[in-house]
């Protein structure tokens, strides 16, 4: 799921015109969802090497 909004963050960065007074919205969503993709992940990582021991 965090793949997916990452895809679909960088598809609306590319796909939107950033010189828009309103461009700061769409980095601001692709921002955030980065951020929240790699939380999961090391979070995950975490999970799994807690396990594996």
């Amino acid at each position: 799921m965090c793949l997916g909004f990452v895809a679909f963050a960088s598809w609306a960065v590319k796909t939107s015109d950033l010189q828009a007074p309103d461009a700061w919205k769409i980095v601001l969503l692709a921002n955030f969802g980065t951020l929240s993709a790699i939380r999961y992940f090391r979070r995950q990582v975490i999970i799994e090497g807690q396990h594996a021991t």
